[in-house]
């Protein structure tokens, strides 16, 4: 679960929308790596030049925006990485750097010295180097983000592992966790395995099953256990409501935008609703006059249908992307969501933090699958290829 102790999310609480507090720009679509879960899809069409993208930056500063995000696909997967964080760091952002850590040499490292990003978030599936290799599908390639890891602490920048949890890694997570704390690095774990933004929802078969999300969530020697309890610390769920009908379910497009690797401005990287086009707008007219995000800064728990009575909405981490791409609808619930509050509701309760009587089931529980495979036929309709071939090999690698 994503722990929120940045200055990013402590001014997003405030809830400005004259501005973005952080803007992700998503350079390239290519990667080296062809990872059994990922999200993307790896076509790198049409993208932005480098010129383009230096435009875009200046117009992000211009704006008045301070945290900048800057990913791919694999981000030094891009001709010009190097150019756009030199150009990023003399325009003054606070940069967080996405990658697999598979490109970062002794030289990049020094280089990346120099410019003192906030912080670098590593993709690291497991602590063993064949059942990561195994969802990257690139032998080598634990080796590769290790010696990242190792070279960037070595000079003093922050870094952090982050592990999508699928059922074949959920039993290496402990391990994980002291990796990281050998490292002197931050972790998160989601177990929020999402669908493809092209539809296809094969990924979601790596989900963690019932008895898996449950176990997840009870977890002591992970520190996920800890983590809720000091998250709903104090909380009297027959006082208190922490998802309030007012409140919007979602910061996307209020505190937070995404830049896409041809121009497309979207609310986050997941979730593809086009709201501008900066080949053809600025960023400040996006921002201030797109329909699309008006609409959504405008969405609210009270909006939602079955959310809005739900039983389990305090303990509720609704994401819109899963609802739109899987259920096919921005305005209703996200099923896995749903599973996942009831996870963490019976965990809280198991421990004794909130009442025995807290039993309640989500509206939507007839249709939610133990194990996660609930897509909506109004959604994930794309084609099961490859990637479908990818996931039910990590299964048997």
């Amino acid at each position: 679960m994503k722990v929120r102790t940045g200055a990013a999310d402590l001014l997003a609480s405030h809830g400005a929308t004259t501005r973005p507090v952080t803007v992700s720009f998503q350079v390239t679509d290519r990667c080296n790596y062809d990872c059994v879960h990922c999200y993307q899809e790896h076509v790198a069409h049409d993208e932005l030049s480098i010129d383009e993208v230096e435009r875009v930056l200046r117009e992000i500063a211009d704006l008045g925006v301070l945290f900048l995000t800057l990913m791919g696909g694999e981000f030094f997967m891009h001709p010009h990485a190097d150019r756009i964080l030199a150009t990023a760091h003399e325009l003054g952002f606070a940069i967080k750097l996405k990658t697999t850590g598979h490109h970062i040499t002794d030289k990049r490292a020094d280089r990346l010295a120099q410019l003192r990003p906030i912080q670098v978030d590593l993709s690291m599936y497991a602590a063993t180097a064949h059942l990561h290799d195994s969802v990257t599908t690139q032998h080598g390639s634990w080796e590769k983000t290790y010696a990242a890891a190792q070279r960037l602490v070595a000079r003093k920048i922050p870094i952090q592992l982050n592990a999508p949890v699928m059922e074949e890694t959920a039993g290496d997570l402990e391990k994980l966790r002291a990796l990281a704390r050998e490292l002197g690095a931050k972790h998160t774990f989601d177990p929020k395995i999402t669908g493809m933004e092209n539809q296809d929802q094969s990924p979601t078969g790596l989900r963690l099953t019932g008895e898996s999300l449950a176990e997840f969530y009870r977890g002591e020697q992970t520190g996920i256990a800890d983590f809720l309890a000091e998250s709903y610390q104090g909380f009297d769920p027959t006082t208190t409501d922490r998802r309030p009908l007012a409140d919007a379910p979602c910061r996307a497009g209020k505190q937070t935008i995404n830049i896409n690797p041809r121009g497309e401005v979207w609310p986050c990287n997941l979730l593809p609703i086009k709201c501008g086009d900066l080949r053809t707008q600025s960023l400040a007219d996006v921002w201030r006059s797109s329909a699309e995000l008006a609409d959504l800064r405008d969405l609210r728990w009270a909006d939602i249908a079955e959310c809005n009575t739900c039983a389990v909405r305090s303990y509720c981490q609704r994401c819109n992307a899963m609802a739109l791409l899987e259920q096919g609808e921005l305005r209703g619930p996200s099923l896995e969501a749903c599973r996942h509050a009831v996870a963490v509701r019976d965990s809280l309760r198991e421990r004794g933090l909130i009442p025995e009587s807290e039993t309640g089931l989500p509206p939507t529980w007839e249709r939610i699958h133990p194990d996660g495979r609930h897509a909506s036929s109004n959604a994930g309709k794309g084609a099961i290829g490859e990637k479908a071939v990818r996931a039910r090999r990590l299964r048997v690698i």
